[in-house]
């Protein structure tokens, strides 16, 4: 019984020290205390022995992707070859198309202010190396940078300042003042890429030539010397441009060397000056093809060998050595 009661005594005297009653404390909600999170155990944690020396985890194998399918090959290659080097000694390079002689020969960039003449070439060029059925018309050979070394810098004229038009020995060839704009230089044929067509020429021994040019004022045109009004006439129906039979007296010109003294068929292509290359291909290209596959009564040899003719045999020299019509070599 004593315990009993001093326990009460001790409980009573505790609740008065705290500031309360001991009915207050009975009477006092209990709270309940929030849980206690676990504590997480950060140490390292340690792979079991029998995966401590394994190595990296290797997925599936995935074979490699397939190479890339390689470019269309060009089903034709012409035969290259250097028919001469410019004032600067650019590499004058024809294109050639088939066997033997006869055929078309095509001329772009004589002048270096008519780039797209040498481009209008060059789309001809990658047409043919990439045609489903490869050419086999009459031979073609393409010479599309005549002046390089004009091309380079924009000009007329080749580095020299010469007109390559103006410098083949035509029989109107005349001597004009050093320095203009369509100078002929000191005499015929005194510049290497003039030499170097006169080689395509005698080389290719074309039976018609297209040489193209390009003109402004909206005077584009299939200009034409020698026998080839019908040939300009069927460009023209491919092209629209009108069929011209002169543009001016053109001294020393290939149109006047090739189509007048030696009446071998030529077509002066002029193109549009400022049309781009793409439009001008576009427009042209049919026209090309109907100039290439045309039929041409064949060119008489006596031009290119140097037969029946009085003339002497002594001449300028020619990149090939072979006569013309003067019994010369070119």
């Amino acid at each position: 019984m004593v315990p009993r009661i001093a326990m009460v005594l001790v409980l009573v005297v505790g609740l008065m020290a705290g500031g309360c009653s001991w009915r207050d404390a009975m009477l006092r909600p209990q709270v309940e205390s929030p849980p206690i999170a676990p504590v997480p155990d950060e140490r390292p944690l340690t792979a079991p022995a029998h995966e401590a020396t394994a190595g990296p985890e290797v997925g599936p194998s995935v074979a490699p992707p397939p190479p890339a399918p390689p470019a269309p090959a060009p089903r034709l290659m012409p035969r290259d070859v250097v028919v001469g080097h410019s004032v600067d000694g650019v590499p004058l390079v024809l294109h050639v198309f088939g066997e033997g002689t006869g055929g078309t020969l095509i001329i772009g960039g004589i002048h270096g202010n008519e780039p797209t003449s040498a481009e209008l070439a060059e789309y001809l060029i990658m047409d043919l190396m990439t045609q489903a059925d490869p050419w086999s018309g009459p031979p073609l050979a393409i010479l599309p940078r005549a002046n390089p070394d004009g091309l380079a810098r924009g000009t007329r004229t080749n580095a020299r300042g010469v007109d390559v038009n103006r410098n083949f020995a035509a029989a109107n060839w005349r001597f004009r003042k050093t320095g203009g704009a369509q100078w002929g230089g000191n005499h015929p044929e005194s510049e290497p890429e003039t030499r170097a067509i006169l080689g395509a020429m005698y080389l290719t021994v074309p039976a018609r030539i297209v040489s193209i040019h390009s003109i402004g004022g909206g005077r584009q045109c299939n200009n034409f010397d020698g026998p080839a009004q019908v040939l300009a006439q069927a460009m023209c129906a491919a092209n629209g441009y009108p069929v011209v039979a002169t543009l001016g007296v053109c001294h020393g010109s290939l149109g006047n060397w090739a189509g007048v003294d030696r009446s071998v068929p030529i077509i002066t292509l002029e193109l549009p000056r400022d049309q781009p290359g793409p439009d001008a291909w576009q427009q042209n290209r049919e026209a090309l093809f109907v100039a290439i596959r045309a039929e041409v009564p064949a060119v008489a040899s006596a031009w290119h060998t140097g037969e029946e003719t009085d003339a002497p045999a002594e001449g300028p020299a020619s990149p090939l050595g072979l006569r013309d019509a003067t019994g010369g070599q070119r």
